[in-house]
């Protein structure tokens, strides 16, 4: 068994609870952008060749999830890859710590609980600094950080940008089978 931890940004979590995941079982995260997707009129993820201009009509942060998804599953460096869907995991971290890092990262406030998470898998961890980037709706600008988020790999490691980014990485870990929800933590 794996613990983990997950700040509950909407307050629906309670001790005990269990939470299905599965690749064919789009997570709360993912019902979100989901939604989005479809107002715009994005149905399903299209193939590789042809990237519908209604992403254009995306927030910022559903057009990143977009993009996200449509380099994990049609990228040629990351096909091989058993990569987890962002829309289909439960984000958590793997210490206190690193949720408190991530709560004051992203200006969230102090009084939002945290919960322990335990599954039986490991998940699979990337660095949400990548994403924390600012940078133009150009696949030139943010292609090299969105294939570095997939392969794993540190920002805080990476020779260009290392000197940039001065908080360093934060490592999120997706979960993508059953989890249940420990006790609440200070």
């Amino acid at each position: 068994m794996y613990k983990f931890y997950h700040v509950d940004m909407g307050a629906r979590l309670r001790q005990g609870m269990t939470i299905e995941l599965s690749e064919q079982t789009t997570s709360v995260f993912g019902h979100v952008y989901w939604k989005q997707f479809r107002h715009v009129g994005i149905k399903q993820f299209p193939s590789q060749q042809i990237v519908p201009p209604q992403t254009n009509l995306l927030g910022n942060e559903a057009y990143r999830e977009f993009w996200l998804e449509f380099f994990r599953i049609g990228n040629p460096e990351l096909k091989c890859l058993e990569l987890p869907s962002r829309l289909n995991s439960f984000f958590v971290v793997e210490s206190i710590e690193d949720a408190h890092r991530y709560i004051t990262r992203s200006n969230l406030g102090k009084d939002l609980p945290i919960f322990e998470v335990h599954s039986q898998e490991p998940g699979a961890k990337f660095d949400m600094t990548w994403l924390d980037q600012q940078f133009p709706r150009d696949y030139q600008q943010f292609g090299y950080y969105y294939l570095r988020y997939w392969k794993g790999l540190r920002m805080d490691e990476d020779r260009y940008l290392a000197a940039h980014e001065t908080r360093g990485s934060l490592m999120e870990v997706l979960l993508s089978s059953t989890i249940t929800i420990g006790q609440r933590v200070t």
